[in-house]
C-alpha cells in the first residue's frame, strides 16, 4: 500500500501544499485555536445559529421597510400629493372658500347697516347691531383663515415626514435584501 492510498487517493503534491500552507500560517492557526478555546462552550452552538439569526433578521428588515412605505404611502400617498397631505390640503381649500364667503357675508351686513341707519328713529339701534354681527363675521372669517394656514402647513410637514418614510422604508428594504444575500 502506497502512502497515496493511505491519503485517501490524493495526489501527494496536494498534500505537501496543504501541509505547507499548515505551517507557513501555523501562528495564525495559533492564534485561531486559542480564542476557539477560549469561547464558551455554547459558543459554537451560537455560531451554527447565524444562518438563521440573519435570515429573522434580513427579514424583519425588510418587513420594516415595507411598513415604512405604507406608512409613507398613507400620508402622502403614491405620488407625494395625497394621503393625510391631501385631505389637510383639500381642508385648507374649503377653509379659504368659506373665509371669502364669511367676508362677503360681514360686507353685505355692514352695507344694509349703513342703509338701516338713514331710516330716522329705528335705524340707528338696528345699524348697530347689524355692525356688530358684521364685526363677529369679520373676525370668524380671520380665524378660519388662521386655521386654513395652519391646516397647510400641517400638510407640509406631513408631506417631509412621508418623504422621511419612503426612504427609510427603501433603505430597511435594501438593508434586509443585503443581510439575507448574505445567505445566498
Amino acid at each position: 500500500m502506497g502512502i497515496e492510498e493511505l491519503l485517501g487517493g490524493r495526489d501527494l503534491g496536494d498534500v505537501k501544499k496543504a501541509v505547507g500552507f499548515v505551517m507557513e500560517n501555523s501562528d495564525d492557526f495559533e492564534k485561531v485555536l486559542k480564542l476557539v478555546r477560549g469561547l464558551p462552550d455554547d459558543a459554537l452552538g451560537l455560531v451554527g445559529q447565524l444562518p438563521e439569526l440573519l435570515k429573522t433578521i434580513g427579514s424583519g428588515l425588510a418587513e420594516a421597510g415595507e411598513q415604512a412605505a405604507k406608512a409613507a404611502g398613507a400620508l402622502v400617498g403614491d405620488d407625494g400629493e395625497g394621503g393625510a397631505r391631501r385631505a389637510l390640503s383639500g381642508s385648507a381649500e374649503t377653509m379659504n372658500s368659506a373665509k371669502d364667503k364669511l367676508k362677503d357675508a360681514a360686507g353685505m351686513l355692514a352695507g344694509l347697516a349703513g342703509e338701516l341707519d338713514k331710516i330716522p328713529g329705528i335705524g340707528d339701534a338696528a345699524a348697530k347691531r347689524l355692525n356688530d354681527g358684521s364685526g363677529t363675521i369679520g373676525g370668524v372669517a380671520s380665524e378660519v383663515e388662521s386655521l386654513a394656514g395652519n391646516l397647510q402647513d400641517l400638510s407640509g410637514i406631513l408631506a417631509s415626514v412621508g418623504e422621511a418614510l419612503a426612504g427609510l422604508g427603501t433603505k430597511l428594504s435594501e438593508s434586509g435584501g443585503s443581510v439575507k444575500s448574505l445567505l445566498s
